[in-house]
């Protein structure tokens, strides 16, 4: 008589808790034992848990739109579990397969991803279109069309996300400064809810986060700044965050860190408190702090924290974030040499720093080693037709870049904790050639699912998810 193991003789719900309680190797390995081991495995408890810990709690980026955990089935759990491991053990050498593609044929002056991976937004001179990326996995994904969104007049748009909402939007006028500018919730129904509407601000619309709208006005005589707009309160007062154009140079982008608000030019970088924004009139926002760029840099620039922000759903398990304090990189590309990539790194002041200058930003800011590909051992040479043209950078540290026509990702090196340099790997993708060539908004891209949006020069765009 053959002796069957001891956890075949358990009952199935003492089975289900000992599967709660293993690595998600464990669970693929045991479930190919039996049928019986198979079916237990599927239960929704044991990705629940699997999920929990081995992604949440580890702080991966987690795949797909935030939502309640409670509408998440056992096979959504299953397939977003499998998917953050995966990416987190080959994100920089992950293999791209083409899963949609658009047969629109018409130019795309921009493309955004939203975050959560699903929802696209492509814009056509003053034409905004709004995509879903529809299917499950293992079966044909299917992009629909569901609302264009036309502006009020006939100047090209620009569309800015927030990367820390909830699919808000803002969209302006590209070029033309002193023009209207909307704000959107893609998350609400119907599609493109309209939340704030301007029919005039000042400058243009250089982007959205949280409770701001940050207008570009440098284009002014007096040198204007960054002017935040309080789009929650709907209010008409602004905060001026100043430049000195002499001395900064122009505006390249922004970003909310450690309480502040951090605004790159091309020769330093502005900090400044979070104001709050009056209801009438205008205030000028003194600066905290500058770091001046040991280089002067040029667009493209992203910044990235290289802490995942994690899942938002109101039911999420809280897990105690890290108690370090964070640290920023900074990855542009320098001015006059456009075949590489310059990285910097603010980093917190070290104790004995700290107690010898007190300061309500205590970071000192850290050059990095450049990044030029295919040409080892020459960071100062020019590469032809390999002109950096995007970065974009995703909250873990996982972001991509593109060169020339070429898509490359990158992630935060391992070697230093916390991380100070970035792994840059091959080329995955090859931009098609057309249009008016490849500017800095024809690629998206979302950490957590591993998926990028690339407009071709054909005048459609495929959707392509990394594995």
């Amino acid at each position: 008589m053959h002796c069957r193991s001891s956890l075949d003789n358990l009952v199935d719900d003492i089975v289900i808790r000992i599967f709660q309680t293993l690595s998600v190797r464990e669970i693929l390995t045991l479930r190919r034992t039996s049928k019986r081991y198979y079916f237990l495995s599927r239960f929704r408890s044991v990705w629940y848990a699997a999920f929990c810990t081995e992604v949440l709690a580890r702080h991966l980026p987690p795949p797909g739109p935030s939502c309640s955990l409670r509408a998440l089935n056992s096979a959504d759990l299953e397939h977003r579990t499998l998917l953050a491991l995966s990416l987190e053990k080959r994100w920089s050498r992950s293999t791209p397969n083409v899963i949609a593609s658009s047969r629109q044929r018409e130019t795309v002056d921009q493309i955004l991803l939203i975050p959560g991976g699903t929802q696209i937004l492509t814009v056509h001179g003053n034409t905004v279109i709004y995509w879903l990326i529809s299917g499950q996995t293992g079966a044909t994904y299917k992009l629909q069309k569901v609302e264009e969104w036309l502006s009020p007049s006939d100047d090209a748009c620009i569309v800015v996300k927030d990367t820390e909402g909830q699919g808000i939007i803002a969209i302006g006028c590209r070029d033309q400064p002193n023009k209207h500018a909307t704000v959107f919730s893609l998350a609400s129904k119907p599609a493109l809810s309209k939340l704030c509407d301007y029919p005039l601000i000042p400058g243009t619309v250089a982007g959205i986060s949280r409770h701001l709208l940050f207008l570009d006005t440098t284009s002014e005589q007096d040198g204007g700044g960054l002017e935040l707009l309080d789009w929650h309160a709907q209010t008409e007062g602004t905060a001026l965050l100043p430049c000195i154009p002499d001395l900064f140079g122009p505006f390249l982008g922004f970003v909310h860190f450690s309480d502040h608000i951090l605004v790159s030019w091309e020769t330093c970088i502005s900090v400044f408190p979070v104001p709050e924004i009056p209801a009438q009139g205008r205030i000028v926002v003194a600066h905290t702090k500058v770091f001046i760029f040991s280089e002067p840099i040029s667009s493209p620039v992203a910044f990235t924290t290289c802490i995942p922000r994690g899942w938002t759903g109101i039911d999420a398990p809280a897990y105690s974030p890290s108690q370090e304090m964070p640290s920023l990189t900074i990855v542009a590309r320098p001015k006059g040499r456009l075949g590489r990539i310059a990285m910097s790194m603010l980093i917190p002041l070290s104790n004995d720093d700290g107690a010898k200058y007190l300061s309500i930003f205590p970071y000192q800011l850290l050059r990095l080693p450049p990044f030029v590909p295919d040409v080892p051992g020459d960071t100062d040479r020019s590469i032809g037709g390999q002109e950096c043209t995007q970065i974009s950078m995703g909250s873990s540290g996982r972001g991509l870049c593109v060169f020339g026509r070429e898509v490359r990702l990158c992630e935060p090196s391992l070697l230093y904790i916390p991380p100070r340099e970035m792994q840059f790997g091959p080329a995955i993708y090859e931009i098609e050639p057309g249009g008016d060539g490849v500017g800095g908004d024809r690629v998206d891209f979302d950490e957590g699912m591993g998926r990028l949006v690339v407009a071709k020069g054909s005048g459609d765009f495929d959707v392509v998810q990394l594995l």
